[in-house]
């Protein structure tokens, strides 16, 4: 009997996942449990540089922070000034310690060269497998049973 309320407390149990939903209509596109480092990675090709960029997120009591950002080149929307933590790496430009609490995180999927991925859990996960081409994706936190996280997305 003691084993089997706790095997249900468990799945009862509230985890935290980043979700991710259709930008204007709301609808539920997929979510993802980022388990113990609560991070996430978004990559994409700038479109006018034609680039790579990292952003790099964590999840921190309910609310999605960009700590960091990694890019190759400057131009059109990335800083050539900035008022953070600043190095040269192997992948070009990174700044980091941004802290930078996003209240409304929405990335368009590319069409054609952007190529945007999220990477969560160790896995990657191409923006097409989840979202249509140039559909807007809006990103959040959100606590959910892990039975249900389950039940929708299985072991991923």
């Amino acid at each position: 009997m003691v084993v089997a309320l706790l095997a249900i407390g468990t799945m009862l149990y509230p985890i935290e996942v980043l979700k991710a939903s259709d930008s204007r209509s709301g609808e539920y596109l997929s979510s993802w449990w980022p388990r113990e480092d609560k991070s996430f990675t978004i990559k994409y090709i700038h479109s006018v540089e034609r680039t790579p960029v990292w952003e790099m997120y964590t999840i921190e009591e309910g609310e999605i922070v960009l700590e960091e950002t990694v890019f190759q080149s400057y131009g059109a929307g990335l800083p050539a000034t900035s008022p953070y933590d600043f190095d040269i790496v192997e992948e070009g430009f990174r700044l980091y310690n941004i802290d930078q609490k996003m209240t409304n995180l929405v990335y368009r999927t590319g069409a054609v060269r952007a190529n945007h991925e999220l990477t969560v859990g160790g896995r990657t996960y191409l923006f097409v497998e989840f979202s249509e081409p140039t559909e807007g994706v809006k990103f959040e936190t959100q606590k959910t049973p892990i039975i249900v996280y389950l039940a929708k997305e299985g072991f991923k």
